[in-house]
């Protein structure tokens, strides 16, 4: 099996070239740009796989280690995939803005890189990776700052625990301290994806608005002065007696009704 994977890094050597750093920086930074949760997803692995080739090639760290994380990972996104599939009409509805605005964060980002000079310095991993680092690092505050969703907040504490786990790794070999991490990333997933699933828009009914209509009396027929129904006022009201058993009903005729101008009340 290491052999496998070792044959495996050596067709991903392009990773641990300068172009590589570029294009695992600018893949990171795509989950910005375009905010597609598949693509997300896509990219999350990619830059995974990129940061695992660069750290066993340029520091010489086990395979076995870069085996884990890939198998991490691997488990991790299938998960998130699964909850936001089932909520993914509410994912489209909750966008941060349109891609003119996270370009603009994106191109600031890149204007404070070159003005500001951000660089960590740790002696023992390679300037260029440690540049790496930092601009997911970066990324990964943009992404917590842009969204309110628990698909990207497990994307990105996902995308912050990969340097985390090869920092660890080159500084503090031999203490499988990544053990400890990767079960913290799968934590944060189950987490997330039972957040997503509870997430969902809420159905908000409309509530009947009660006005006078509501408890308007019945309406009473209108009689004629040769005894033919006219039709029925609506505002008339009507009265009434007990006479020998029997009722006696009134009505009163609704003032100016056009359908009955010359009705008055008769007993009946």
């Amino acid at each position: 099996m290491e052999a496998l994977l070792a044959a495996w890094f050596d067709k991903l050597n392009f990773f641990a070239t300068g172009m590589g750093l570029l294009t695992t920086g600018a893949v990171a930074t795509s989950i910005i740009l375009f905010w597609r949760w598949r693509l997300t997803l896509v990219s999350l692995f990619v830059v995974q796989i990129g940061v695992a080739v660069l750290v066993v090639r340029m520091h010489g760290v086990p395979i076995a280690w870069a085996a884990t994380q890939l198998l991490v990972m691997a488990v991790c996104l299938p998960m998130l995939a699964l909850s936001t599939q089932q909520v993914k009409a509410t994912m489209a509805a909750r966008r941060p803005g349109s891609w003119v605005l996270r370009g603009l964060t994106v191109i600031l980002l890149l204007v404070s890189w070159r003005v500001f000079d951000l660089a960590l310095p740790l002696p023992v991993i390679a300037p260029q990776i440690v540049q790496l680092f930092v601009w997911l690092g970066l990324c990964t505050l943009i992404i917590l700052s842009l969204s309110d969703t628990p698909f990207f907040t497990g994307v990105a504490l996902l995308l912050w625990c990969i340097p985390v786990q090869a920092v660890v790794e080159i500084l503090l070999p031999g203490l499988r301290l990544h053990l400890l991490i990767a079960i913290g990333e799968i934590l944060v997933t189950l987490a997330c994806s039972y957040l997503i699933l509870t997430a969902q828009t809420p159905v908000i009914a409309a509530e009947a608005v009660v006005t006078d209509l509501t408890f308007a009396p019945p309406p009473v027929p209108l009689v004629g002065l040769n005894g033919s129904t006219k039709g029925e006022a609506p505002g008339a009201l009507p009265t009434g007696s007990t006479t020998g058993g029997q009722t006696t009903k009134k009505t009163l005729p609704t003032e100016k009704n056009p359908d009955a101008p010359f009705a008055i009340g008769r007993s009946r």
